[in-house]
């Protein structure tokens, strides 16, 4: 059997592990490489070579930023501050929508909606409001507002990760660069459940948990100022380091930041280390080698040429409106991080295969594994909200198909635009 064959059973066995669930992710993506060595695909050394690839460091520099940004009560007060302004139920959906997705640009998701829970349902409690109006909005918005950021979430990573390498370092991917397409869809987005959001989502009593807004009295006023400083300054010099010559590259300015907090006490070493998203690295150090076996042995061309034949002589659009509508339905299933991991690399291939400049393919496939938002399995966030807000699986389904078709149109409108295939 050819090297191919085997990468691409692999693929396959990894697609059935992920959706089926039946083992841990980190498990199965800790395996694949392993497997790949046995079956002589790859040596040995790059079972683990991209452990310390620097995506994986810029990954962990930012879980402590992110968590002494939880800690300190800053994401908290700063929420409740820009939720002072409105009061009507639409206002409220827009604010809540746009909240979410700045914030979730800059931290993860789940930590968004976690600050963000309590201080929604005390808003929707004393506005006597459904809960679930104003959740279901916060999800959607910390979701789709990931896309700001390369930090915003794995799959940003994974696909910078896969344009870099695949591109042999000719291409590269600024701290903005998605949020040419994630500000634009964050805003459509929002203005859409605006309009639409109250019809959209059900009704529904909220359910029997109760929140308790978290107590920072006991954090020191300077450890707040300190991570605001530290965020701040971290983001400004990963935005200005293809710009300025002696700035360091991303990874080390966020491990600069992160050893500022530590250094200082706003975290300690074990709250450090506990930050750590382990199973983010798992899926991007350890998922890596099946993309470069993917590429070095044919398997992504033999996919390519496969949806290419299937496709005809379709367009670069409506292969990567194919690849798009694939992952966003695989992502409402299994994990958007792996969904993203899977794809990208063959996205790129089958991009090249035409000839068409594959960044936009491989954005396309990122974004849309960023748009999980159908069922509330897609992300940790989702599930977040089922017991506070009363959701229910059905509640997701129609605001999430129509928010699934607002960001579909837009990444096709824009995404030729600022990427032109040929």
């Amino acid at each position: 059997m050819s090297q191919a064959a085997i990468t691409l059973i692999i693929l396959v066995v990894a697609i059935v592990l992920f959706v089926s669930d039946r083992l841990p992710m980190g498990l199965v993506a800790f395996m694949v490489p392993v497997v790949l060595y046995f079956t002589g695909i790859i040596e040995a050394d790059d079972i683990f070579s991209c452990v310390i690839n620097s995506n994986v460091i810029l990954i962990l520099g930012m879980c402590v930023i992110g968590a002494a940004f939880f800690k300190t009560g800053m994401a908290y007060k700063t929420s409740q501050f820009l939720l002072r302004y409105t009061k009507s139920e639409r206002g409220l959906i827009l604010v809540i929508t746009i909240l979410g997705g700045v914030m979730s640009g800059f931290v993860s998701n789940s930590g968004t909606v976690a600050v963000l829970l309590p201080i929604v349902m005390g808003i929707a409690v004393g506005s006597n409001i459904k809960p679930i109006k104003l959740l279901l909005p916060l999800v959607i918005g910390a979701t789709i507002g990931a896309d700001i950021t390369i930090i915003g979430s794995p799959g940003n990573l994974i696909a910078k990760n896969t344009i870099e390498e695949f591109s042999n370092g000719s291409m590269s991917i600024s701290f903005f660069e998605y949020a040419k397409i994630g500000i634009p869809m964050l805003i459509v987005v929002a203005v859409f459940l605006f309009f639409f959001g109250p019809k959209l989502i059900n009704d529904r009593e909220a359910g029997n948990e109760t929140l308790q807004n978290p107590d920072y009295s006991n954090v020191p006023k300077w450890h707040g100022v300190l991570t605001i400083v530290v965020l701040v300054l971290t983001v400004l010099g990963m935005v200005l380091t293809d710009y300025v010559d002696f700035l360091p590259p991303m990874h080390v300015t966020a491990c600069c930041g992160a050893i500022v907090l530590v250094l200082f006490g706003v975290l300690s070493q074990k709250e450090a280390f506990a930050s750590f998203e382990m199973l983010t690295v798992f899926m991007l150090a350890f998922m890596m080698p099946l993309g470069t076996a993917l590429n070095d042995t044919g398997a992504g061309k033999m996919i390519a040429d496969a949806v290419v034949s299937v496709t005809g002589n379709s367009s670069p659009l409506i292969i990567m409106a194919s690849l798009w509508i694939l992952t966003w339905a695989l992502t409402q299933v299994m994990s958007n991080t792996a969904a993203c991991t899977l794809l990208c690399p063959i996205a790129w291939t089958i991009a090249e295969s035409i000839g068409a400049d594959p960044r936009a393919v491989v954005i396309a496939v990122f974004i849309a594994s960023s748009v999980a938002v159908c069922t509330p399995m897609a992300i940790p966030a989702n599930s977040m909200i089922i017991g506070p807000g009363n959701v229910r699986f059905k509640d997701f389904i129609k605001p999430g198909l129509a928010v699934s078709a607002v960001c579909f149109v837009v990444s096709m409108i824009l995404l030729p635009i600022f990427y032109p295939f040929y």
